[in-house]
């Protein structure tokens, strides 16, 4: 049975790099919902904290897999990337909207990137 491989490590990279900047860009999200939700306990501190750092730890192992499943990675990694949009749209920061550039551009090259199949 022959498999699809991707032939380019550029989506690897740039998922990589996106999900360990959205790492840090996850403190920042967290530390502007707890400015936004002072005073209240509604919770959004938490909610952008965890839910940001989740998105970009499973971008970061999306991203180890853009050269075994091309196609699935590409769709993840864009899932992701709308996600990350969704929960730091609240408290965009310089370092998710680079994580998040970084994390599209990766998903679109390993959708469209050369693709070889291997027996």
């Amino acid at each position: 049975m022959a498999k699809v491989r991707g032939t380019s490590n550029a989506p690897l990279v740039l998922g990589i790099v996106g999900g360990v900047l959205g790492l840090p860009a996850s403190l920042c999200s967290g530390t502007c919902a707890a400015v936004v939700d002072a005073g209240a306990d509604t919770g959004l501190t938490e909610f952008y904290l965890y839910g940001t750092a989740i998105i970009s730890i499973a971008l970061i192992v999306v991203s180890c897999f853009t050269k075994k499943l091309p196609v699935i990675a590409g769709i993840l990694m864009l899932l992701g990337t709308v996600l990350g949009v969704i929960l730091f749209g609240v408290t965009w920061n310089i370092l998710g909207i680079i994580a998040m550039v970084l994390t599209l551009i990766g998903g679109i090259l390993s959708l469209v990137q050369k693709k070889e199949t291997v027996e």
